[in-house]
């Protein structure tokens, strides 16, 4: 899993630059997607190259084509915009139309036919919902475009080409702030509904808090570990299984892959813990049943209580998932991680999982266990 980092950025100055609230004016985003615009459009062929590309079939060769965007024709442009029902003021169905003017050329046998390479113009027309209240304005970007020749739904002299273009969309206004920020990034597409119904409009530009979900959480942390470990497994009565079965207190060795994200995003959705830990095979302690028996498991988790910082720099959390040991049927668990974030060389962890039949605790320390990674971090509300 890619590691989420989620540290704040710190520098230094020369001089003395005291945090402290700025105001500022500057273009503020009010709304901001990314849309993707894919559509396969049928292009004339000139009459000099596809008496080219017959003349090039019939001597028994293979024509192949290639497409391509003419640099600087990329255009969008605002069509209209009417009030979208979505139940947030402000919210509209904006209509753009993007432009953009594509290169074909035909080739026989890999070499380029000299009337085959002519230019054509491709068009797009979408509809969006945006955060769109009146005193904003639409910015429109074309990022990339793509454009493949699909040889084999040639007709005649027409050929079709399949073409993407990726627009990015800012609504935007001038504002004055006080501000204290972090980086943004755009959202994800809400769905145009059915029904059109008029949309009040305010007198000056407010936000949408209702388009980016709200901050769920206080706190957010990652657990990455990948490496042998040992492990406390207790097995039996006392784990809360049956009660006439002997308990056993091991401590297998093995190969463990752990991972934990909570409130990634500060959103508490954003959280998951997996944990598969392999057995290395030996001897267990003298007297057990099974000398040798498998202590391999894994555990995922599916429900999380909100976690609390008992430092700055320490976060615990609990919950519940799904135990399944080697060999044996799934059961229901629940669990406690706790986690300190202290560079350098002193980050640790400890997770313990509590089962009908187990309680095994794992407890990692970046001196014991090189390559422990763990970061915690407030979620800030500005």
């Amino acid at each position: 899993m890619t590691k989420k980092n989620i540290k704040s950025i710190q520098g230094q100055q020369v001089t003395p630059n005291p945090i402290g609230p700025e105001c500022i004016r500057v273009t503020k985003i009010y709304d901001w997607v990314v849309l993707t615009n894919r559509d396969r459009t049928n292009v004339s062929i000139p009459e000099e190259c596809t008496t080219q590309i017959e003349a090039c079939r019939a001597e028994g060769n293979t024509i192949t084509a290639s497409c391509s965007e003419v640099v600087g024709s990329r255009d969008c442009d605002l069509i209209g915009a009417v009030p979208a029902d979505i139940g947030v003021p402000g919210a509209q169905i904006v209509t753009l139309a993007f432009h953009v003017q594509v290169r074909v050329q035909f080739l026989c046998n890999g070499i380029a036919l000299p009337g085959c390479n002519f230019i054509a113009p491709v068009s797009f027309v979408d509809d969006v919902i945006l955060c769109y209240p009146e005193g904003t304005e639409i910015n429109c970007d074309i990022y990339d475009v793509q454009c493949n020749v699909l040889l084999n739904q040639m007709l005649g002299n027409m050929v079709v080409l399949d073409v993407v273009i990726c627009p990015t969309v800012q609504v935007t206004a001038q504002v004055a702030l006080e501000v204290e920020a972090r980086f943004c990034g755009p959202r994800e597409i809400i769905p145009i509904p059915e029904q059109e119904v008029a949309c009040p409009f305010p007198t000056f530009p407010p936000q949408c808090p209702t388009f980016f979900p709200p901050l769920t959480t206080d706190a957010q942390g990652v657990v990455e570990y990948n490496g042998p470990v040992t492990i406390s497994y207790i097995e039996g009565g006392a784990a809360g299984g049956i009660a006439a079965r002997a308990v056993f207190t091991t401590t297998p060795t093995g190969e463990i892959d752990f991972t934990a994200l909570i409130g990634d995003q500060c959103r508490l959705s954003g959280s998951e813990i997996q944990v598969s830990f392999l057995d290395t095979p030996g001897p267990t302690p003298a007297g057990t049943p099974d000398d040798d028996r498998d202590q391999s498991f894994t555990f995922n988790a599916t429900e999380f209580n909100q976690p609390t910082l008992t430092a700055p720099n320490s976060l615990t959390v609990t919950g519940s998932g799904t135990f399944t040991p080697s060999g044996g049927v799934t059961e229901n668990a629940t669990f406690t991680l706790s986690m300190t974030d202290s560079d350098p060389n002193a980050d640790r962890a400890t997770l313990t999982i509590t089962s009908a039949t187990a309680i095994v605790t794992i407890a990692l320390t970046e001196v014991s266990n090189p390559g422990l990674e763990v970061e915690v971090e407030p979620c800030n509300r500005f």
